[in-house]
C-alpha cells in the first residue's frame, strides 16, 4: 500500500481528512474521524502502558500558550527556524533543506551553498540567499496591545517549567519522569499531505529528571531486547540494548532504556520489526538542546519517517528557565550539606510590637531578611533590629540542576506509519491487520439481513454491549460480505453476525478477521 491509497482509505473509512475541506482545505491540519479518533485513543492508551506505566511517571496537562520570556529562555525564539529561501522570478517559498539530498543532516553553510545551484521547480528561476525562518505561530495576550506570545511548539517546555511543582509532588525525589500527551504546532514553511509534516500535530513526550552521575539503569525487563540501530559511525546492526551500551554504542543507559521501551511500543502498535530503525542524528542535525539523540523511523512507500525522537538534553531546559525566572529550578543532592547560619523573624516579638499590622510586617520579610530591614507600616517606616529576629543554624543540601532524557513520539507519523505497514491483501480482498489492543471497535455487529427480526435482535445485542461500555459498531447496510469489508478496512478484529439460528438457540457467528474463520456461539459469551 503506498501514500495515496492510505490516504484514500482514510479518507473513505473515516479516519481522516484534510482539515477546513469545504473551504479547499488547509495545508498542515487535519480533521480525525470516528474511526481516526478512536485508533488515536487506542494508540496513546498502549503509550502510556509502555512509558507512562512502565516508568512510574506523573501526567501534566500544560497550557496551549507561552508568554514570550519562556520561549526565549529555551532557546525557541533564536534557533528554532529553519532555512527559507525564495525564487526570485514568481516569488515562490521552499524550505531549503527539501532541494537537496540529504536534508537536515547538512551543514548550514553547505546547505545554502547547495541551494545557490538550484532552480525554481515552477518557474526554472534562481532562488534569493537562504534566510532562516522561525517556525512558531506568535499570538498577542491580553486586550489592546497585549503581550506577545507563542502557540507551544512542543510539549516539553509545559513540563520544564513546571518542574519545581512535579518535584514537590514527587516528595522532592530524584528521579522523576514527567509526561504529556497534548498538541503542539509549528508554522511549517511546506507541510506535506497527510499527517506527515503538520502545522497543529500530537505529542506524546516523556521528560526523565535525574541527577547527574545518578542515571537511572535500564529496567531488567528492557536489558536484552535486540533493536535494529544506524550509528553514525558504523553500519546497521542489531544486538542488545545492555550490549549497546557496554560498547558505548549507546551513550547513555537511559537513551537505551527508551529506544528498547520505543521499539518493543512501536512492534506491539503492529509495525513489523524488519521495518524499523533507530538513526542516529549526527551533529550538524542535533537540536540545540541535545547532547545525543536517536530517531526511531519507519519504513514506508515515501521512505524512511521518523515517528519518534529520543534525546539526551542534559541540563539545558532546566538551567535556562532557572536563570531566565530567577526561581529555583535545581535539586538537592542527597548526602551533601553545609551548615548555615540565618535570621528568621521572630513572630511573637513582631506580633507584640504591630498588632494588627504583624501580618503585613512579615509579608514584607522576603527571605534573607536580617537586623536591620526597613518595612513599612501605616505610610512610615521601620527599621527591624534584632529584637525581632532569631538567629538559627541549618544544614542546606548542594543544589544541583537535573539531566533529562526525553521520548517523543509525533502521534501522527506513527498513526500514518501503523495504516500503512499494517494492510494486507489477498485477492481482492483487503484489511488493517491491526493488533487486537488498537482495534478501533472491540466487535462489528451485524444482522444477516436487515429484516425478519435479525435486525431487531442485532440491535438489542449492540444496545446492551454499549450499556455495559462495550464500544461496538453497528452496520446492516449492503450484504454481509461487503460489511465484512468495511470492517476488514478498518481493522475490526472480529465480526458478530445475527442469523436465523440465533432467533432458534441464542447462538451468533463470530467471524475472525485476519484468517476469516467462523464459529458458533452463545450470546451470553460474546463480551
Amino acid at each position: 500500500m503506498n501514500f495515496q491509497e492510505v490516504m484514500a482509505l482514510a479518507k473513505r473509512r473515516g479516519i481522516l481528512q484534510p482539515a477546513y475541506e469545504p473551504y479547499g482545505g488547509v495545508a498542515g491540519f487535519l480533521d480525525y474521524g470516528p474511526v481516526g479518533v478512536r485508533l488515536r485513543r487506542k494508540i496513546t492508551e498502549l503509550w502510556r502502558k509502555h512509558f507512562v506505566l512502565g516508568f512510574g511517571a506523573l501526567e501534566i496537562d500544560s497550557a496551549l500558550i507561552g508568554p514570550e520570556p519562556l520561549f526565549r529562555a529555551s532557546g525557541h525564539l533564536s534557533e528554532f527556524d529553519d532555512l527559507l529561501v525564495e525564487c526570485l522570478e514568481c516569488n515562490k517559498l521552499y524550505r531549503a533543506d527539501l532541494l537537496v539530498e540529504g536534508e537536515g543532516t547538512l551543514d548550514r553553510r553547505i546547505l545554502a551553498d547547495a541551494v545557490a545551484g538550484k532552480k525554481c521547480e515552477s518557474c526554472g528561476g534562481k532562488f534569493d540567499v537562504p534566510r532562516p525562518f522561525n517556525l512558531m505561530f506568535s499570538t498577542s495576550l491580553g486586550a489592546g496591545r497585549g503581550t506577545p506570545g507563542y502557540l507551544r511548539p512542543e510539549t516539553a517546555q509545559g513540563i520544564f517549567q513546571a518542574f519545581p511543582w512535579l518535584l514537590r509532588q514527587n516528595r522532592g525525589k530524584l528521579p522523576l519522569a514527567a509526561a504529556q500527551v497534548g498538541r503542539a504546532f509549528r508554522n511549517e514553511i511546506a507541510p506535506r499531505q497527510g499527517p506527515l509534516r503538520l502545522r497543529e500535530f500530537t505529542q506524546l513526550e516523556l521528560e526523565h529528571f535525574f541527577l547527574p552521575g545518578a542515571e537511572p539503569e535500564i529496567p531488567k525487563r528492557l536489558a536484552k531486547m535486540e533493536v535494529r540501530l544506524v550509528p553514525v559511525n558504523g553500519s546497521a546492526g542489531t544486538e542488545t540494548i545492555a550490549d549497546l551500551v557496554k560498547e558505548d554504542v549507546i551513550g547513555s543507559s537511559l537513551v537505551a532504556s527508551y529506544i528498547a521501551c520505543a521499539w518493543k511500543f512501536i512492534t506491539a502498535c503492529g509495525v513489523p520489526a524488519g521495518k524499523l530503525r533507530f538513526r542516529q542524528h549526527g551533529k550538524h542535525e542535533m537540536a540545540h538542546y541535545s547532547s545525543e539523540c536517536w530517531d526511531g523511523e519507519v519504513e514506508t512507500s515515501t521512505g524512511w519517517v521518523e515517528v519518534v525522537g529520543i534525546a539526551h538534553r542534559s541540563d539545558y531546559d532546566l538551567k535556562a528557565h532557572g536563570k531566565a525566572s530567577s526561581r529555583e529550578f535545581r535539586a538537592p543532592v542527597p548526602g551533601t550539606g553545609k551548615k548555615i547560619n540565618t535570621w528568621l523573624p521572630d513572630k511573637g516579638a513582631i506580633g507584640q510590637k504591630f498588632k494588627s499590622e504583624a501580618a503585613s510586617v512579615l509579608e514584607q520579610l522576603v527571605e534573607g531578611a536580617a537586623p536591620g530591614v526597613e518595612v513599612g507600616v501605616s505610610g512610615t517606616t521601620h527599621a527591624l533590629g534584632r529584637e525581632y529576629f532569631r538567629r538559627v543554624s541549618a544544614t542546606e543540601p548542594e543544589m544541583i540542576y537535573p539531566h533529562v532524557v526525553e521520548p517523543s513520539f509525533g502521534l501522527d507519523r506513527l498513526l500514518y506509519c501503523i495504516l500503512e505497514t499494517t494492510w494486507r491483501s489477498e485477492g481482492d480482498r483487503g484489511w488493517l491487520a491491526l493488533p487486537e489492543m488498537l482495534s478501533p471497535y472491540y466487535m462489528l455487529i451485524a444482522p444477516l439481513m436487515a429484516r425478519d427480526g435479525l435486525d431487531e435482535k442485532a440491535r438489542e445485542i449492540h444496545a446492551a454491549a454499549m450499556f455495559d461500555g462495550v464500544d461496538v459498531f453497528y452496520d446492516e447496510k449492503g450484504s454481509i460480505g461487503r460489511r465484512y469489508a468495511r470492517a476488514d478496512e478498518i481493522g475490526i478484529s472480529r465480526a458478530c453476525t445475527v442469523d436465523y439460528q440465533t432467533l432458534e438457540d441464542k447462538t451468533v457467528t463470530i467471524r475472525d478477521r485476519d484468517s476469516t474463520e467462523q464459529q458458533r456461539v452463545s450470546i451470553d459469551s460474546i463480551f
